[in-house]
């Protein structure tokens, strides 16, 4: 009873062969796609959470030095300090901008192993014909 007999060679084999080649070809792009979705997830999750730390750090850093040198100043000098620290904190924030542009331009864009599997298989199926 456990012997299942000779392979069957027709018409109805060779659809099931194919049915299960684009079956199994469907679940792993699913599979990788889940995979890509999911690492996307934890990239983005993981830069907000460092983006939010820096800013709220950075501002408390940049707020009390400032105070600090400020404060510490001849009453004739304040103006000028004033001055000049907006202009570094303009020209920091504008080299922050630049940066965090330039990281978010370097990111690959999301899925694209999915969606280059996805062509290599379109490519292969229409060199069959």
């Amino acid at each position: 009873m456990g012997e299942s007999g000779p392979p069957s060679s027709g018409i109805l084999a060779s659809v099931r062969r194919m049915a299960d080649t684009v079956l199994s070809s469907a679940y792993n792009r699913i599979e990788l796609f889940a995979l890509e979705l999911e690492e996307e997830k934890h990239w983005l999750i993981k830069t907000l959470l460092w983006t939010a730390g820096t800013i709220f750090f950075g501002v408390l850093a940049v707020t009390f030095l400032t105070l600090t040198v400020i404060l510490l100043s001849p009453d004739e000098a304040k103006r000028w300090l004033l001055i000049v620290f907006c202009v570094l904190y303009v020209g920091l924030f504008l080299g922050a901008w630049m940066g965090l542009r330039k990281l978010i331009k370097a990111k690959s864009p999301p899925m694209s192993d999915t969606l280059s599997e996805l062509k290599k298989d379109i490519t292969w199926l229409r060199s069959k014909d």
